[in-house]
């Protein structure tokens, strides 16, 4: 389970400053194919399109990072992000399927 537990933030804090970058312009979406739910790229490339009152404020720093195990395969993760000053909140879902984690949904504010 601990094994489990350390792959499953690993991957959520990778993804999710993934996430950001691409958020900021700094990278594409297409590097988040392999990574998250054809949805959530979706959802993610909408706030690219919409989201530019948020870059104003500066690039998004990845704060903490909390995993929570939910049920065999799938894992809470919630945390916060700074944006010029300003603390905002972040959350997701992880899911695990022939031994990769996939980002199946995400929340920000």
């Amino acid at each position: 389970m601990d094994e489990n537990h350390s792959a499953a933030k690993q991957f959520a804090e990778r993804t999710l400053r993934l996430v950001f970058e691409v958020l900021d312009g700094r990278r594409s979406a297409a590097q988040l194919r392999p990574l998250a739910e054809p949805a959530v790229l979706a959802a993610v490339q909408t706030l690219l399109r919409t989201g530019d009152g948020d870059r104003r404020l500066g690039a998004a720093v990845l704060v903490s990072v909390r995993v929570v195990p939910d049920s065999a395969g799938a894992a809470e993760v919630f945390g916060g992000y700074e944006r010029g000053g300003r603390r905002f909140a972040v959350a997701a879902r992880i899911t695990v399927k022939r031994g990769d984690w996939r980002l199946t949904a995400l929340r920000l504010r």
